[in-house]
Parts: C-alpha cells; structure tokens; sequence
C-alpha cells in the first residue's frame, strides 16, 4: 500500500515515519502536536488514526490532505473524554 509505518509511545503520541529504501533509514514525515499517554492505536485508513490514551480518552486524527512536504501536522478530527466522578 506504501512506505509508511505508523508509531506511537507513551509520552508523545503518535508520529507516520517513511521508510527511504535508498538511505535503509526511517524518518518521521508527520506528527500529532497534542501530546498523549497512548496506550492503544488502530489505523482506521491510510490517513486516519484512532488513539486512545490512558485516561479513558480517544481521538481520531487524520493527515492533512496535501501531505506534499516533508512535514505536516495532524488535524484532529474527534475527541472522547471521559470525567470520572
């Protein structure tokens, strides 16, 4: 389907990295800017990415449609909180 591979970590959330064949090196292309405690992600489509995090949050994020540059940033597309009483 293509040369991206879909990363997260527990401090950061999640970062789409592409992988340059030419180089054999993995560099990130795009990040979310929210910063998250992830402990769950499911890509939902090429672009699309649920993220849930460990405070009972979820978020959809999804790539900006004209990802042309090397950078770009997500654009958060639904969020779920939950408030425990």
């Amino acid at each position: 389907m293509g040369q991206r591979i879909v990363v997260s970590d527990s401090q950061e959330s999640v970062h789409f990295m592409r992988y340059k064949k030419q180089d054999g090196q993995l560099s990130i292309f795009c990040d979310e800017t929210s910063p998250r405690y992830v402990t769950c992600v499911c890509l939902l489509d090429y672009d699309t990415v649920a993220v849930g995090d460990r405070f009972g949050n979820i978020a959809v994020v999804s790539l900006i449609s004209n990802i042309a540059s090397m950078h770009c940033t997500f654009e958060l597309i639904a969020n779920h909180i939950t408030l425990l009483d």
